[in-house]
């Protein structure tokens, strides 16, 4: 389902259009309403509409019934991922609103299209494996107001055969904490303990909790997942590949951005400081048929009888606000904070530090960076950056200004001090994945260090590379 078009335009003059009374019966595969008296139906069109008595082609209220769909997928599931696709388009500073109608869960949402802002309300339900979604679409807030509760009051009495008991009313989410919950199942929630990105808002729903980003400058949203705990398989990167499968099964794959460059794809497998294996898989999305494309991730982390899935979607990360590679990124803080309860952390700085041991550099086109660690907590550094001033028309001068250093390291998990000899100490945070580009054919060594800039106070992460 391409969601761009689950709420498509209005067309009076494209389809005939047919004017029900009260009470008229609509039934739709195993869905069955009563249409509200006075509103105008389109139903040869594909999807099936009703509009409000008030609507104009200028200034309209319309409810869209979207061809059914088979899907193992929760009704939880398909509408998260529906809602997510959706968050390119949201009006910046807008919150969305969620709630239950009936057989019926909803996501009220204020999107914005060629500068125009409009209404949107998915509702979503299921009867066996067959799931209905249904969108209702309006041109400005006074028409919203006068015609929802028509909408809603259909949607309570309507009949939908062997239907699936919908989620019960979303409550607010925790970023850590409440009491000791079981191997798997709902509970399973209360096991991850994190920090709620700044500014991110969470909802807890029958089947996972969904943390959402601002709106960004750039109009996006990011929309992360934390799924109930699960049995793990022998094999952490097969459990990875398995539970992307599973979260993205109505996806697409592909390759490309909605810019037309390469969507960048990798595999990740590391040990965090606090001794629990994980893996990482990310790869281009898309809905079938849609150039809509997005980089959905999946993480998982493998906790002896437990396995913790994390699952996300964002714009591609030359251009991402909240997983750019150029913008803010907000994974490393998230990763660095993530803990699980129930979990026995050991002491992981002797193996960190055998991990370490070596030379790593980091080069960009105007930077390069060198760290020499070893492993008796000694450490050496070497650092340049060039500059380039015009002196003429034809001549460049390029100025290389290089810094050396020495000290010695602590490590404490993920945390990492550096204490150069005669300066003060800094701290960061540190850890070492082994990646993949290529589907698993061949892997790289990569030491990541996150610190916070001495000029604006922000984050900065540099990838070094195994010499």
């Amino acid at each position: 389902m391409n969601p761009r078009r689950l709420f498509a335009a209005l067309l009076f003059l494209a389809t005939p259009v047919l004017a029900f009374g009260q009470g008229t019966p609509l039934t739709l595969g195993p869905l069955t309403v009563s249409v509200p008296v006075g509103w105008l139906s389109q139903t040869n069109a594909t999807p099936v509409r009703l509009i409000s008595p008030d609507s104009t082609p200028q200034q309209y209220f319309q409810v869209e019934f979207m061809p059914v769909e088979q899907t193992t997928q929760s009704v939880r599931e398909r509408h998260s991922t529906i809602v997510g696709n959706l968050s390119g388009i949201l009006r910046p500073g807008s919150v969305p609103q969620n709630g239950v109608t009936g057989k019926f869960i909803w996501t009220r949402l204020e999107i914005q299209l060629a500068g125009q802002t409009k209404t949107m309300v998915l509702y979503s339900a299921k009867s066996g494996s067959t799931y209905m979604a249904i969108g209702v679409e309006a041109t400005n807030p006074d028409l919203f107001a006068k015609n929802s509760p028509a909408v809603e009051a259909m949607l309570r009495t309507a009949a939908l055969s062997d239907a699936s008991q919908p989620p019960a009313s979303p409550a607010p989410a925790s970023n850590s904490a409440g009491p000791q919950g079981g191997g798997g199942g709902l509970a399973s929630l209360n096991d991850y303990v994190f920090a709620m990105p700044p500014g991110w808002t969470g909802t807890q729903y029958s089947d996972g909790l969904v943390l959402m980003s601002p709106a960004y400058a750039t109009n996006e949203r990011c929309v992360v997942t934390l799924w109930p705990m699960r049995q793990p398989g022998p094999n952490v990167m097969t459990d990875a590949a398995n539970a992307f499968r599973d979260v993205y099964k109505t996806y697409q794959l592909t390759n490309m951005t909605v810019r037309g460059s390469q969507m960048p794809s990798s595999i990740v497998h590391g040990v965090s400081g606090q001794g629990w294996e994980y893996a990482m898989i990310r790869r281009g999305i898309a809905p079938p048929g849609s150039r809509e494309s997005r980089l959905g991730f999946v993480f998982v982390a493998k906790l002896n009888n437990r396995l913790a899935v994390i699952s996300g979607v964002a714009r591609d990360p030359l251009v991402s606000s909240c997983m750019g590679e150029l913008q803010y990124n907000f994974w490393p803080r998230f990763f660095y904070s993530l803990s699980f309860k129930g979990w026995p952390v050991t002491d992981q700085s002797g193996a960190m530090r055998n991990k370490i041991s070596g030379v790593w550099t980091a080069a960009t086109a105007t930077a390069a960076d060198q760290f020499t660690f070893a492993a008796n907590g000694r450490y050496g550094g070497a650092a340049a950056a060039q500059q380039y001033n015009r002196i003429n028309s034809s001549e460049v001068l390029q100025t290389t200004q290089a810094y050396f250093g020495n000290g010695a390291y602590t490590l404490n998990g993920n945390a990492i001090t550096l204490k150069p000899d005669g300066r003060p100490a800094e701290s960061g945070f540190i850890r070492v994945e082994e990646e993949s580009q290529d589907d698993g054919r061949s892997w790289t060594e990569v030491l990541y260090l996150l610190r916070v800039s001495s000029v604006d106070g922000k984050d900065y992460e540099l990838g070094y590379r195994k010499k």
